[in-house]
């Protein structure tokens, strides 16, 4: 990634009368014995928008997920607040020959249990990352490079791959280290129950209440020391204006997704600080282009009609009909960027002149005119409630949008966990929803090409995302040599090739916008923002 500074928050689309209301009710709020309390220097306590699918930390590519393991489970290497790739629990790694690689692994690390960590534990926990049953998002996608993994010794492994695989250490960071001795047996409904989810973390698990929230304790013997914070729970609160009650009323030292109309308000409290970066993290669309019947969209009348999705002037009309600029204005209250491709323009590999689709309904009539539904059709859409910011509002505006165009859009927002079963598997174990409006978070754009817009395939985890089953086999065969291509221009150019087929000819998913990350903490709590929106307790500290 190129240029990606922490940016100061600033308020934005409030009028003054609204920002006046908004100001006096955070002091109330405030004043209701907020100021009374004192920062717990052993306790925090973190109010947050997201909860996992599963504590099972292989079960599910997932950022929720990630969020809630990674105090307790730690990848080989990991990625630091602006995504620059750190040592973990590997200490050093390089490549031995064109397929080869030999990573060194960090030693004297203790398991929760006390018992030592070595490459067995690597071996086990890669093996089965890829071989997770019924997985909705595999991380699989992960470790199909490799062609085989052997201990030399306790502390070594040799990594040999399909083929030349610059990329391997950054995608083992997206995969959790277990226990061979503790999670050998283990099942993704025991991890649930709280049975075995044992690591190497700063933090031990204590409990997952579902729908309430999940605490910590520290772990006094991690490798890089103990941290300042005795315990951690994290309280489940999707709907933002509780989060913010939350912290001003002293339930809360750390908060995230700070919504966009309450950015102004907290500015202005005593004793809150907050703290905001740019996102690599991608709202967008994706379509059923693979069905030719789709379930949730019929004529006018409700009859049954052929899919339009997979006619790309219908995809590229319903990203014409879309006004990003007034849903970051209005609804986001310029709290995003509109988005053109996958990633931001300052990351690698993208396509750096691309331009968010212009808001164009006429232009959107005369494509769907073109594709013979002059007259459009009825979509019931789906998304999230609470898991991003203003979600449910967001696909309300873009319903709005499609029906100035003929298409009778009905937006259904649902929970998190419904959504994303649903979405991935809901439907005989395939993609259930017609339409959804969904997010996605990568370092470049392999990751995302990879897990999104790559052929769906089991067997390698290409695709393990790819909710709208698009497929083309000139965007896998650019990926192929892209992931295999050492020198990093080369493979930039590749990468931008591939998103120029899947983006900007074919329309495989439609971007949206990408949100900034905010989060509001007690004055005397310091947070450093976090690129990929992920909110760790090893990010807070007392100042």
């Amino acid at each position: 990634m190129k240029n990606n500074k922490n940016m100061e928050t600033s308020a934005g689309g409030m009028g003054r009368r609204g920002m006046l209301l908004s100001m006096a009710s955070f002091a109330a709020l405030w004043g209701h014995g907020a100021s009374a309390q004192s920062v717990d220097v052993q306790h925090l306590q973190i109010a947050s928008a997201t909860e996992p699918s599963a504590f099972d930390p292989h079960f599910q590519y997932f950022g929720p997920n990630r969020q809630a393991h990674m105090p307790v489970f730690e990848p080989l290497a990991m990625y630091g607040p602006q995504l620059d790739l750190q040592p973990a629990l590997a200490k050093a790694w390089r490549a031995t020959a064109e397929n080869v690689w030999e990573i060194e692994l960090r030693p004297q690390v203790l398991f929760h249990d006390g018992t030592p960590f070595t490459a067995q534990d690597v071996i086990f926990s890669l093996e089965r990352a890829t071989a997770m049953p019924n997985s909705p998002s595999s991380m699989g996608v992960y470790s199909q490079s490799i062609a085989t993994i052997t201990a030399v010794d306790d502390l070594t492994l040799r990594v040999e791959t399909k083929g030349p695989s610059p990329l391997l250490i950054y995608d083992l960071a997206n995969i959790p280290i277990l226990s061979k001795r503790v999670s050998g047996m283990a099942t993704t409904e025991s991890f649930n129950a709280g049975v075995g989810v044992v690591g190497t973390g700063p933090f031990r698990f204590v409990a997952w209440t579902k729908g309430k929230s999940i605490r910590y304790e520290a772990f006094d013997r991690h490798w890089a020391g103990r941290s300042s914070w005795r315990s951690v729970e994290v309280v489940l609160k999707a709907d933002g204006k509780d989060r913010v009650n939350a912290l001003l009323t002293g339930n809360a030292q750390l908060i995230d997704q700070v919504p966009p109309s309450s950015i102004a308000g907290l500015r202005a409290a005593p004793g809150v600080s907050l703290s905001e970066t740019a996102s690599n993290f991608l709202l967008f669309l994706h379509m059923d282009q693979a069905r030719p019947v789709t379930p949730y969209i019929t004529d006018k009348q409700g009859g049954t009609i052929g899919n339009p999705l997979r006619d790309v002037r219908v995809r590229k009309a319903m990203s014409m009909a879309i006004d990003r600029a007034s849903i970051v204005k209005s609804i986001l209250q310029d709290s995003a960027t509109a988005a053109a491709q996958l990633l931001p323009a300052s990351f690698e590999g993208t396509l750096p002149d691309l331009q968010a689709t212009p808001y164009d309904p006429a232009g959107a009539l005369e494509l769907l005119k073109a594709a013979g539904y002059p007259d459009g059709f009825r979509l019931v859409m789906h998304g999230t409630k609470g898991r991003y910011v203003n979600d449910e509002a967001v696909l309300q505006a873009i319903a709005s949008g499609l029906k100035k165009v003929g298409i009778d859009a009905v937006p259904v927002s649902l929970s998190s966990n419904e959504f994303f079963a649903r979405a991935s598997s809901g439907s005989n174990g395939e993609p259930e929803f017609s339409v959804i409006q969904v997010g996605w978070a990568s370092v470049e754009p392999s990751g995302a090409l990879k897990g999104l817009l790559a052929t769906s395939d089991k067997k390698s985890g290409f695709g393990s995302s790819n909710r709208g089953r698009y497929s083309n086999q000139a965007v896998d065969a650019l990926l192929q040599k892209a992931i295999r291509t050492v020198n990093a221009g080369a493979r930039a150019r590749l990468l931008q090739q591939a998103t120029q087929t899947a983006i900007v000819d074919d329309q495989g998913i439609i971007p949206l916008y990408y949100p900034n990350n905010t989060w509001a903490t007690k004055a005397k709590v310091k947070f450093v923002p976090r690129v990929d929106s992920s909110t760790f307790p090893m990010d807070a500290s007392l100042v």
